[in-house]
């Protein structure tokens, strides 16, 4: 078994979770990566469950593609609904690039499918929303969400759209249509419209306490998701100091509550050529993680699932310490004036590993991952506190160039993992590898996730530059 779920020979899109009477169902684009270098063609809904985010079952394919003539060749992102009679309503963005073209671009359509169970929908033909290209343009409008407004006794689906008439970089919004009955839409004013992005792609809201949130992903200013939260749903949306949930690596978060716990479903990327220094993919491997909210401020928080923790459950031995440029002369600590660090025996690539530490002073400080004794290559966990900034660094950060200087020393950090790094003076990080997965917890505040190629084993550990750390624990467990 294995700790985040891949379907066979193919991979995990965007994901549309539901749950229903402790079962979380997962349904999710099934990009099988027929076309080298192309993504999402040939795609449509698969579904996975769970009830503890571990076990995770394939289900199969959950709605069918159409045909070569219809709107839905590829079936892409929405959302689940059961209405008053108990039937289910799957409403998806369909998409065909062969089908009408308006101002040069393909046209997008929400469609659905429908059933009396999760395991079974069918496509509804006579179901056609298509934009009014009045309010809305047409060719950006897909990934519906549609809910149950008490308030006003009506269905809300909001879309990933773009208003008529607005420039391309900054035209991007949320778009709102209303129903009574789930059939029949009416063209509403914007439900969110910041003038701040190419478009927001899955977008979601739901309740948690006094608040209402806002969910949607991005690939314009940062390729992440963001959440905004208000008292009511005419807002207005608060921008919180830290409105993302994980990295870029893992994109269109999506969530979905059993009635005690919201869980966040996201997929973290694949790299190009499976090596750490390859671009992003579309698509790539399902993740879990547990939304926590501080009900004062109405901030919200992506920690570890308890069952998520216990998957690695033998401790290993810890291996002797070995000490780079340390100057303490103790056996719990390491500091130095420029580079410094204490590192032990790593695993391979299926572990998880703990270490609990005080940071004293630094300049710089965090983890040290599949390095060698002499710190020459591997993975860094690095945390500028001046910056109040965390974020994964490679080193060697590419392949070696021509010339001694190319090692692309103007891109500090891979930009695309930083995080705000939370205040504090005592840390307690959780490593989760396998494979190529890495995902990393910090002080119940944030999550990292990554890919991992090019490096494993070797040494595990602690660093600081110009300062003094404490460990406390390290703790190996596979």
């Amino acid at each position: 078994m294995s700790l985040f779920y891949r379907p066979e020979n193919a991979w995990v899109g965007d994901l549309i979770p539901y749950c229903e009477e402790g079962t979380f169902y997962a349904y999710y684009l099934h990009d099988p990566r027929i076309i080298e270098g192309k993504y999402a063609e040939e795609t449509t809904w698969h579904l996975a469950t769970t009830k503890d985010f571990v076990q995770v079952d394939y289900q199969g394919e959950a709605i069918k593609r159409g045909t070569k003539e219809s709107y839905n060749l590829n079936n892409y992102t929405g959302s689940i609904i059961k209405d008053a009679q108990g039937k289910y309503h799957a409403f998806y963005t369909a998409f065909n690039e062969n089908k009408p073209f308006v101002n040069g671009k393909s046209v997008q359509l929400v469609m659905k499918a429908v059933g009396e169970s999760l395991y079974e929908l069918e496509t509804d033909p006579n179901f056609l929303f298509p934009s009014d290209g009045k309010i809305y343009e047409e060719f950006d409008w897909r990934d519906p969400f549609v809910f149950w407004v008490e308030e006003e006794k009506c269905y809300f689906m909001l879309l990933a759209s773009r208003c008529q008439g607005a420039g391309d970089l900054r035209g991007g919004c949320i778009s709102l249509s209303k129903s009574k009955d789930l059939e029949t839409w009416e063209y509403c004013e914007p439900f969110y419209d910041p003038k701040m992005y190419i478009t927001m792609e899955c977008p979601e809201v739901f309740k948690m306490g006094e608040y209402w949130y806002l969910v949607f992903s991005t690939f314009s200013d940062r390729f992440t998701t963001h959440y905004r939260y208000a008292k009511s749903l005419e807002g207005p949306w608060i921008i919180p100091a830290d409105d993302v949930f994980d990295t870029r690596a893992n994109y269109a978060i999506k969530t979905a509550s059993d009635g005690e716990r919201r869980i966040a479903f996201g997929w973290v990327a694949t790299k190009e050529g499976e090596t750490d220094f390859g671009p992003w993919d579309w698509g790539g491997t399902m993740i879990f993680h547990e939304l926590i909210q501080n009900p004062q401020t109405g901030e919200l928080k992506a920690v570890m699932i308890d069952s998520v923790g216990e998957f690695f459950e033998e401790k290993s031995e810890i291996s002797a310490p070995v000490f780079y440029n340390d100057h303490s002369n103790d056996k719990n600590k390491v500091a130095s004036d420029t580079l410094g660090a204490m590192l032990f025996d790593s695993p391979s690539d299926t572990f998880s590993v703990t270490v609990d530490f005080d940071v004293l002073k630094a300049k710089e400080f965090g983890i040290a991952l599949h390095v060698d004794e002499g710190m020459e290559t591997g993975y860094f966990l690095r945390m500028l506190p001046e910056q109040q900034l965390i974020a994964w660094d490679l080193w060697p950060r590419a392949e070696k160039g021509e010339y001694q200087w190319q090692i692309k020393g103007d891109i500090p950090y891979q930009v695309e993992t930083s995080r705000i790094l939370p205040k504090a003076s005592r840390y307690r990080v959780r490593v989760l590898r396998e494979g190529s997965m890495c995902v990393v917890y910090m002080n119940d505040e944030i999550a990292l996730s990554t890919r991992l190629y090019n490096y494993s084993g070797k040494k595990v550990g602690v660093y600081v530059v110009q300062g003094e750390v404490v460990l406390h624990e390290i703790e190996i467990r596979e």
